[in-house]
């Protein structure tokens, strides 16, 4: 009939899918002489600079997709196009005129968003890993795990965390199916790893600052990225951060306008393909890109770990063409320990961190084992997290980064193939010639030991013998040192005296009146007298002769003199927090600290415990006074309004936990755990009551307390008569 498509009407469809640009008049007419077009450049065509406008076809892709779309329309129909190969000719000759632009006109000649190189990458991540906002802990990892996993950005959104594992050295992913793989025939495993050596592009680092930021994720079914719109929201920040950072794109040779999320597939997948004439597999880049081989090749060449985990390592960012190449991720070493001595400090990590993460009995195997591998990443990057993350961060305000023992960050270590030890992960992916790089820098140290120890042996017998000098053989060197040694005692020693005076008047000068009931109201801080926690003995007569100028000769005082050294730094240890002179007062704050923007879940943790590594105490324990400085971007005091929305937020947290019988009385006596086992018992129907939204773990606290106002949970009479209302007028809109 008249409405039949045909193939006139395709044609013509397709004729108003073009682009206009403005190009130089004798670049126009090389174009039209080219293609042969007689059309003469009429004076509508010309612009005011002289410049020539000129209609020319869109990209291949675009008239391909509409041939593929009219296809589709026919196969569901079950009818055969009529005039598919005539489509075919026409769209064919379309690329003449399309190369034609290209090579005349000086259009772009690449299709699609531009190749993100690797130093964009790094920038664009050290960026988002060096940012305060609280969203930037998702993107930073999604933005890495697009990276390493050079996977559509839908597909990294949609993974499971059943689906994620740690084995060996690597992450190890599956995914059911992806946009060539519809049925689920080619779901991986695809293997990723770590990168000690750049902590702000390492994905399992960049997985321990999210997983402990939000640790509910690690619950038995749920989502990497739990809520909706998440590839809209990741998409919209990363095309600001691109805007934001066009300057520094730019000195690079990148228009940030022709970046967008499919940049960084191209970006990897060139940088994986070329990094090195030791090409990876061809095969394992291609599956893992989700690229179809095509014909012939797709029925005999199939995927194995061993290309894919070549692959995953050069995906990391890790150097081809070095020794450092073979590193393995940051793990807990406790090879000077025997098997017992291993079980035990193991036992102590895993009881440290259940102490500090809510929900842990519901957490599958594979979760907590990547949980426990996350934790020695931030171990041995301790460092420099502490140096480089922002102050408002969330992984700071999460109770597995606050306080960890020495003896963890001590214990945390990365290996090479040549100085592995037995509690070493198996190395993957390594090709030969870096193992044997490896083997040559094994024999190196093996010399460089040998020489060393050769020497010292050289050494020893030496001045057993008392060879060529009788003078400054080794023991008569350690008496010179020790000589030297007990002078400086001495001295640091007199040093200590006259700080401990400086000390006391200090006291004396901000405690005035002794016996009055509370301190200065300027001092928002309690001074106690740490003479009261030194007993009384005869010893301290003799320190008292020693410090107004007595030398002591005789050991029974030497030996007095060093316990009373030893209880004063025993007293020293006992300090949690210190405080500082700022803002024209004495404050236990850091200088430049102000509330940050956090989730409720790690707020009520600030709220009931200190942070002793950055100096921040107990939010419950901040005065008026101690707040009173901070103000917003305008200049207006905003301190106390602020600590007075906290305060009854966590009045209604208070209540709901003294109701499940969790809540302590004293605010020193909150440890990790308590608070864990709080939250855990509240947290459930908290988050229903109050934080129902897309991504309810990233709910902000202020955003909750809203609700709890609207809410009427902190029973204002106020409010009453305001939700009377409301529901007066809702019931009025029914009617």
């Amino acid at each position: 009939g008249d409405d039949t498509l045909d193939y006139d009407t395709v044609v013509e469809y397709m004729t108003t899918k073009f682009n206009v640009v403005e190009v130089e008049r004798s670049c126009a007419e090389k174009y039209m002489k080219a293609l042969k077009l007689t059309d003469p450049i009429t004076p509508e065509m010309v612009v005011d600079d002289g410049r020539v406008r000129l209609k020319v076809f869109q990209s291949m892709e675009q008239y391909n997709g509409i041939r593929s779309a009219i296809g589709w329309v026919y196969k569901i129909a079950r009818v055969e196009m009529p005039f598919a190969q005539e489509l075919g000719i026409y769209i064919k000759g379309i690329t003449r005129h399309i190369a034609a632009a290209k090579q005349h006109l000086g259009l772009k000649l690449t299709k699609g968003k531009a190749v993100m190189k690797p130093q964009a990458y790094e920038m664009i991540a050290e960026h988002l890993f060096k940012s305060g906002e609280k969203r930037d802990i998702f993107n930073h990892l999604m933005f890495v795990l697009d990276w390493n996993l050079m996977k559509r950005s839908e597909n990294c959104l949609n993974v499971k965390m059943i689906h994620i594992e740690f084995e060996d050295d690597y992450l190890k992913f599956i995914f059911e199916k992806e946009k060539g793989k519809q049925h689920g025939d080619m779901h991986g495993p695809w293997h990723c790893f770590a990168n000690p050596s750049k902590p702000h592009i390492c994905l399992v680092l960049a997985f321990a600052r999210y997983i402990f930021a939000f640790p509910e994720v690690l619950q038995a079914g749920m989502p990497l990225f739990p809520g909706t719109n998440q590839y809209t929201r990741y998409s919209a920040r990363m095309h600001n951060l691109f805007e934001e950072l066009k300057d520094d794109l730019y000195d690079i040779g990148i228009n940030w306008e022709e970046l967008g999320t499919h940049s960084v597939r191209k970006g990897v997948g060139s940088m994986v393909a070329n990094a090195s004439t030791v090409g990876p597999p061809i095969v394992a880049l291609c599956l893992r890109a989700g690229w179809t081989l095509g014909g012939v090749k797709e029925m005999y060449l199939f995927r194995q770990d061993a290309g894919d985990l070549n692959v995953g390592r050069r995906a990391a960012c890790l150097d081809i063409e070095t020794k450092e190449f073979g590193i393995s991720p940051p793990y807990f070493d406790c090879s000077d320990l025997d098997e017992d001595g291993k079980l035990a400090v193991m036992n102590k990590v895993e009881r440290w961190m259940k102490e500090r993460i809510p929900m842990v009995d519901s957490i599958p195997a594979n979760s907590w084992n990547l949980a426990v591998q996350c934790f020695a990443s931030v171990c041995y990057q301790h460092s420099y997290l502490l140096a480089n993350l922002d102050m408002a961060c969330p992984l700071r305000f999460a109770l597995v980064f606050r306080d960890i023992p020495e003896e963890f960050r001590n214990r945390a270590k990365v290996a090479f193939p040549w100085n592995k030890t037995r509690d070493t992960p198996r190395f993957n992916g390594i090709p030969p010639h870096v193992l044997h790089i490896a083997k040559m820098e094994e024999l190196e140290n093996k010399i460089d030991r040998m020489e060393e120890n050769l020497m010292s042996r050289i050494t020893a017998e030496m001045d057993t013998r008392g060879f060529s000098s009788t003078e400054y053989k080794t023991s008569s060197i350690k008496e010179a040192l020790a000589s030297v040694v007990e002078d400086l005692t001495k001295q640091l020693r007199d040093d200590l005296k006259e700080v401990k005076e400086q000390l006391r008047n200090c006291r004396h000068d901000y405690i005035s009146d002794p016996e009055a009931a509370e301190p200065p109201s300027f001092n928002t801080c309690t001074i106690i007298d740490e003479d009261a926690d030194i007993p009384p003995s005869d010893d301290d007569t003799n320190v008292a002769e020693l410090n107004e100028g007595s030398r002591g000769t005789d050991k029974s005082t030497q030996l007095q003199k060093r316990k009373a050294i030893k209880r004063s730094v025993e007293l020293m240890k006992k300090r949690k927090f210190t405080v500082g002179y700022h803002h024209n007062k004495l404050n236990v704050l850091p200088p430049k600290f102000k509330f940050p923007s956090m989730a409720v879940a790690n707020f009520v943790t600030c709220w009931l415990i200190g942070n002793v590594e950055e100096n921040v105490p107990a939010l419950a324990t901040l005065s008026s006074a101690d707040v009173l400085h901070f103000k917003s971007k305008s200049g207006a005091k905003i301190g106390n309004r602020v600590r007075g929305k906290m305060k009854p937020f966590m009045g209604v947290v208070e209540k709901r936990a003294r109701r499940e019988g969790v809540w302590i009385e004293k605010i020193c006596d909150w440890t990790p755990a308590s608070v864990t086992r709080m939250w855990n018992a509240i947290s459930a129907e908290f988050y229903a009551d109050f934080c129902q939204s897309k991504r309810p773990l990233e709910l902000g606290w202020s955003t909750a307390y809203g609700r709890m106002s609207y809410a009427n949970a902190f029973n204002n009479p106020r409010n009453k008569k305001e939700i009377a209302k409301r529901l007066l007028a809702e019931q009025n809109n029914l009617v």
